[in-house]
């Protein structure tokens, strides 16, 4: 099978933002980023909903949550309900949202949907199907349309294709790869049920497909690991095994971030992996490894660009303020846009609340700084980020602007007027 890639759009970046339409921009709704017992039961040290305080433990009011999604889709944009884990609090965003999807992703140079966007993709740690009440959270997944369960996997695998499982993995706090393997084998158990015809309401394409997210660093990376994760997944029965790349949220870890060098021969590996092993799953490659050493892969030109801040935005949520109120309509700020869906920065824009008919008329919308995104855009035309993934060159550029005394510090974004 083809190798699949993130898609976020492909308009050029010399597109003036006020020319590209609703419909091709895709908006990440980060209804909830509370981590914990009640949602994805870990606290991994490297996550972003962890390390940066401004979406920390933060949530849209429960019932709000539906009608931000819908007015937002009522305006034409590609709308991803977000939360930390699909099963969190015993299944309540699936009753909710129904078979939602975290992303797009996509294969071949027509940018064709993979099957894993088919139905919901459930996106876990895992955690909540090691739990008791695991069959009637699958029961609830099949039920609320769900095709595609996504598990985030942390271990390392030993040259007998065994999980090291000795506490040395240098990631706290995640979900180990032991106990991914007593979920899988419980999703194969569920699976099988229905291959043998013993649910009356099922049929044969309900089974799930199960799609594996591994985190490469500098820990686990290199051809020879990157293979027996191939031989692994092999034998588990996975449908598609996604590598992302790690990222140093929080800073807790800096020396297990890959170097450009060690990218690039990432995607040397990759591409080796996808032509000379023989492979039971689709290969996913995630557009964090950025554009260092990218064309080997052969992707469609605007892969590893990512799009955020021009076609692909966060909306996290903010302390409500009452922007106006005049002629019985108010405008309330709710939340506030985001570039990058994982570092949360750069600010571009605002989600504003309009009450109007005495409380009785609610609508939703996003008012972009278009300023600011064009000004964004230029720094990374101009070659201020080099890179197509901006996140780490942002994150060291915010890192040395915190270190300026206040009364000297340079605004983030350079004005090029």
């Amino acid at each position: 099978m083809p190798v699949s890639y993130d898609f976020h759009g492909d308009e050029p970046f010399t597109t003036p933002f006020r020319d590209i339409k609703p419909e091709d921009i895709h908006v990440y709704l980060d209804l909830d980023t509370k981590v914990g017992k009640n949602t994805c039961g870990q606290k991994c040290t490297h996550c972003w909903f962890v390390n940066y305080e401004k979406v920390y433990d933060k949530s849209f009011a429960m019932e709000e949550g539906p009608l931000i999604l819908a007015g937002l889709r009522s305006h034409g944009y590609h709308v991803y309900p977000r939360y930390v884990d699909s099963f969190a609090y015993g299944g309540e965003f699936m009753r909710i949202y129904g078979p939602a999807n975290n992303r797009e992703f996509r294969q071949e140079d027509d940018h064709k949907p993979t099957e894993t966007m088919e139905k919901g993709d459930a996106w876990t740690s895992g955690r909540p199907l090691l739990g008791d009440d695991y069959l009637e959270l699958l029961d609830l997944a099949r039920e609320s349309g769900y095709g595609t369960i996504s598990i985030t996997y942390h271990g390392v695998i030993d040259e007998d294709l065994r999980v090291v499982d000795d506490g040395s993995y240098p990631i706290k706090g995640v979900f180990s790869g032991a106990d991914t393997e007593k979920v899988l084998r419980r999703i194969d158990e569920y699976n099988e049920r229905h291959r043998a015809g013993l649910l009356s309401d099922a049929e044969p394409s309900d089974a799930f497909r199960v799609n594996i997210g591994v985190t490469i660093g500098r820990h686990n990376h290199g051809r020879e690991s990157l293979e027996r994760y191939a031989r692994y997944f092999n034998g588990l029965g996975v449908d598609t095994v996604r590598f992302n790349s790690f990222s140093d949220h929080g800073g807790r870890h800096p020396g297990l971030q890959l170097s450009r060098e060690e990218t690039e021969q990432a995607y040397r590996d990759f591409k080796w992996l996808h032509e000379n092993v023989e492979l039971n799953f689709q290969l996913g490659v995630s557009e964090d490894f950025g554009t260092f050493g990218i064309r080997v892969m052969g992707f469609p030109g605007h892969v590893g660009w990512c799009r955020a801040g021009r076609q692909l935005f966060a909306v996290i949520p903010a302390r409500e303020t009452v922007l106006s109120e005049s002629g019985g309509v108010r405008r309330e700020k709710i939340g506030d846009i985001v570039g990058c869906v994982n570092t949360f920065e750069p600010h571009l824009g605002i989600l504003v609340r309009t009450v109007s008919d005495g409380g009785r008329s609610t609508g939703y919308d996003l008012e972009f700084d278009h300023e600011g995104i064009e000004e964004f855009t230029a720094r990374r035309l101009s070659g201020v980020y080099r890179d197509g993934c901006f996140a780490r060159e942002l994150s060291e550029e915010l890192e040395l602007v915190s270190r300026v005394p206040r009364r000297r510090r340079l605004p983030l974004v350079e004005t090029t007027s």
